[in-house]
């Protein structure tokens, strides 16, 4: 059986040709004397493999089973996510980056500081208890 490459690599070929820079930065948009455009990350990652086999190998004593000689494999896949994150403003005073605040990242920010400090109080406790 011969390896066929392109019905592994089309939906990798087909997402890549969906990420481009229309992607990141959005159309346009005017507002009076000022122009926004939407920016966001995109980011795309894919693998293959094949594989493929002549014959399995006898163990001592062991007849070869009839069904020995074949192989076969092939894999594929990709995955891509685009995620905002701010807007270009141009105005007459010049281009402004506004980065769009993501609300889960403060609150892990938020609870990584209570985390922190539940472990100093109870370094300085341990250590007052231990005079």
């Amino acid at each position: 059986m011969e390896l066929n490459l392109s019905t592994v690599t089309e939906p990798i070929e087909n997402m890549m040709k969906r990420l481009t820079v229309n992607s990141v930065f959005g159309e346009p948009i005017k507002e009076g004397d000022q122009t926004v455009i939407p920016v966001a990350q995109v980011s795309y990652g894919f693998g293959f493999g094949a594989g493929w086999g002549s014959g399995a190998a006898e163990a001592e004593g062991e007849e070869r089973p009839a069904s020995a000689g074949e192989g076969g494999g092939q894999g594929g896949g990709a995955a891509g996510k685009a995620r905002p994150v701010g807007a270009l403003r141009i105005t007459a005073d010049g281009v402004h980056f506004e980065p769009v605040m993501d609300p889960k990242v403060i609150a892990l920010a938020g609870i990584a500081m209570v985390a922190w400090n539940v472990f100093w109080v109870a370094a300085t406790v341990r250590a007052f208890a231990k005079r």
